[in-house]
């Protein structure tokens, strides 16, 4: 994945008439900001050349029409260099802007080309805040648009069309920046044919749609060639622009801004509340499952009737063999689902419907899930039946479909896929950072709190985080520390990991934090680092699955939210298999009822001695009235929480668990 993102909390400069001075401000609590990822070649090592004869070659004149949505590009794909790229097929110069799907806010159709201040590399244009000039640019291929391709008397019916947004999820454009669209002539010169510029009406939330006419004869031979290019600060992710739907063809007019297309305009949201993986064990204690959705966009002024598929991959993982099993959910027997909750699949003219799925994975299915994996990888499927290119039934283009459009296929972006994994850790983000997030000041602190999908208490035994190396040295360390809720904020300390000496594993590769002494944790808890002294440290961020609203810092001694922050902090608890064991593992259960109880508690078995302890470690004094092998048991000054129980029987040490409401 690639890193373009806004820096909100970089300082934001300005040059004082009369003065050289630089007068910065900072955000208010910007003390957890974002950074570009550590920048790297933007080709990938063999897969194409740079040199200007291998770009010569590229340059092949395709025919009319030209169409790109960009959800036919893979995006975050881990080891492909093409993966977020442009498609060659279509475009040239292609490196410096990045498609996505976490940039653009109510997008047309599924990704968006987001420009910004970042170059191939990933590295900012300029090391000077102030500088600024053009930035990213995106090359169309050249196109046939000579007298035997457009003839004279249809020269005036060639339009060039596209959706924009101003900011979306990126830093808003200045008064002087802007987004520019040139064509080329005959003569090999690039000519400006519209100049962008932000308006106050703009809101950063709409994609707005453009029609241009190609208008002149200059523009029409074997070579014409249109580009994308933005003027900005060239210091960094600032002043973004996202594009999406670009479309040139003839027998066009003024009015041509809808399509027969009825497109995927969104991700799966998750079927773990808002995590990408939980824990299998707890899934399998809760069996929590929620339907995902995703946004349909009718891009047809008229109405249209759309239904979908869902189909569920499930991958079952064992020590020494894996299984997957195929499961279709069709709505009510039939072929496939409405996406209206009344049974139709009407969508009206130009509309944006989000839709829920129908159909969900049976939680006690074994053929779904084998309660005796280790793990189950869950990916699933959608493809909507729109008719919006040709008639699924008889194979012949639809009613709306206009022959000019061949050989464009709409039905590109009728499909969306999205994986979940069930394994032993929590986690929001997807696995792969676009940029990262590091706090400010040493000393200062930061927590992601995690809420645990089932009521029953399990065990914490690690951590795994995400570092970008930034040419980390191998003596830097930090504390990091899990801690217990206090009223929606980072309470008591339950563990801290002093000094931990952070390294970095390689690109979206997790490094493994282990906790010496595991210890039980319930329903909500928080884990975060502080910065240390000396060293910058930095997580990954993911942008693509927006947790902000669970993120916490703490810079004067009080917790606060630090909602500037847009994504997912890469930082994941992981868990054992629920039980704390001491010494020679136990042969049989304890018996310790009624848990959870109010302080007093019975332990049904004969014990040398018994020590209790807080979640935290510290001892807690009780009383006890034992008859045989039954022992009641009063905790003095009880307060509600999670206790430890260490019971010795001759040379067995055994651990329980209780809960005090």
């Amino acid at each position: 994945m690639h890193v373009r993102q806004r820096i909100f909390n970089f300082f934001r400069c300005i040059l004082l008439p009369l003065a050289v001075v630089l007068l910065c401000q900072v955000t208010t609590n910007a003390q957890l900001q974002t950074f570009p990822l550590p920048g790297k070649s933007a080709v990938a090592p063999g897969d194409k050349s740079t040199s200007s004869a291998a770009r010569t070659a590229e340059l092949v004149p395709k025919n009319l029409p030209f169409w790109d949505d960009f959800s036919f590009t893979p995006v975050n794909i881990k080891g492909d260099p093409k993966s977020n790229y442009p498609v060659d097929s279509l475009w040239v110069n292609n490196s410096t802007v990045w498609l996505n799907n976490g940039m653009g806010i109510n997008p047309p159709s599924v990704n968006v080309a987001t420009f910004d201040g970042l170059n191939a590399s990933f590295l900012p244009y300029s090391n000077e805040v102030l500088n600024n000039g053009m930035r990213d640019t995106l090359v169309s291929q050249p196109i046939k648009m000579s007298e035997a391709n457009v003839t004279v008397a249809e020269r005036s019916t060639v339009y060039l069309s596209f959706f924009y947004q101003w900011q979306g999820n990126g830093e808003a454009p200045d008064a002087t920046d802007y987004l520019l669209v040139e064509f080329k002539t005959d003569a090999g010169q690039w000519e400006q044919v519209l100049k962008i510029q932000p308006r106050s009406s703009f809101v950063r939330t709409e994609f707005y749609d453009t029609l241009i006419k190609v208008d002149g004869d200059r523009f029409f031979h074997d070579l014409f060639q249109f580009r994308f290019a933005n003027y900005g600060r060239q210091s960094g992710p600032y002043d973004t622009w996202n594009v999406d739907y670009v479309y040139l063809n003839k027998n066009r007019n003024v009015s041509d801004t809808d399509f027969p297309d009825q497109a995927i305009a969104s991700t799966l949201t998750s079927v773990f509340n808002s995590y990408q993986a939980i824990p299998y064990d707890h899934f399998l204690n809760s069996g929590a499952l929620q339907s995902p959705k995703f946004d349909v966009y009718n891009v047809l002024n008229d109405y249209t009737d759309v239904t979908y598929l869902t189909e569920a991959t499930f991958t079952n993982y064992f020590e020494d063999k894996d299984d997957t099993e195929l499961f279709v959910s069709n709505l009510g027997g039939s072929d496939t689902s409405a996406i209206n909750d009344d049974g139709s699949g009407i969508i009206f003219p130009l509309e944006k419907r989000q839709v829920t799925l129908a159909y969900l994975p049976d939680a006690s299915e074994p053929t779904q899930f084998d309660r005796d994996a280790d793990s189950v990888l869950l990916e699933l499927k959608v493809r909507l039946f729109t008719g919006d290119t040709f008639d699924e039934k008889t194979g012949e283009l639809a009613n709306d479909y206009d022959v000019n459009y061949l050989p464009i296929d709409f039905r590109v972006n009728d499909t969306i896929r999205a994986s979940y994994m069930l394994k032993d850790y929590y986690a929001y983000d997807d696995g792969i950072a676009e940029y990262a997030a590091g706090l400010t000041q040493a000393g200062n602190r930061a927590a992601v709190q995690f809420e645990m999908l089932m009521s029953e208490p399990d065990t914490l035994v690690g951590i795994d985080i995400y570092v970008p190396d930034y040419g980390l040295t191998n003596n830097l360390t930090a504390d990091f520390t899990v801690y217990s809720d206090n009223n929606g904020v980072p309470g008591d300390v339950l563990y801290t990991v002093p000094s931990f000496s952070v390294l970095a594993k390689g690109q979206n590769n997790f490094q493994r934090i282990r906790i010496g002494e595991p210890f039980l944790v319930n329903t909500k808890f928080y884990v975060g680092w502080k910065a240390p002294v000396g060293g910058s440290l930095k997580l990954g961020l993911d942008f693509n699955n927006d947790a902000r609203d669970k993120i916490f810092v703490n810079t004067n001694g009080t917790w606060t939210s630090t909602a500037e922050i847009n994504g997912s902090l890469m930082i994941r608890p992981v868990f054992g298999n629920g039980d704390i064991i001491l010494g020679v593992p136990e042969e049989e259960t304890v018996g310790i009822f009624p848990n959870p109880n109010d302080g007093t508690f019975v332990i049904n078995a004969t014990f040398e001695s018994l020590q209790i302890f807080t979640a935290t470690g510290q001892s807690v004094p009780y009383q006890i009235q034992s008859s045989g092998s039954e022992n009641r048991v009063t905790l003095q000054h009880a307060s509600s929480g999670l206790y430890i129980l260490k019971i010795q029987q001759a040379k067995n040490t055994r651990a329980g668990k209780i809960i005090v409401k």
